[in-house]
């Protein structure tokens, strides 16, 4: 479960997001996201379902490290990728 957490703050990081944020977000107390990140507890499998009804397109990612981009489940790296490969389009047009 530690990976699901580490997959948890990679979001954030490519998001943008701050613990507050994530808290809000997910309807969770940013004390609780204070001790998942800083290794202080496990996460529980409600908080998991949390973050996939905040970031759908990430729920498969979240739970399982896996993406399926045809059915619209990516990871927030992805979505930077793709983000970028448009930028550069639009650039060399």
């Amino acid at each position: 479960m530690e990976d699901v957490v580490l997959r948890i703050k990679s979001l954030c990081e490519l998001e943008g997001l701050s613990r507050e944020e994530l808290a809000d977000k997910t309807g969770m107390k940013y004390s609780r996201w204070h001790n998942l990140m800083n290794d202080r507890g496990k996460i529980k499998s409600e908080e998991i379902e949390l973050v996939g009804k905040a970031w759908p397109e990430y729920r498969l990612w979240v739970a399982f490290g896996d993406e399926m981009p045809e059915a619209g489940q990516i990871s927030p790296g992805t979505k930077k990728a793709r983000e970028e490969l448009k930028t550069q389009g639009k650039a060399g047009a």
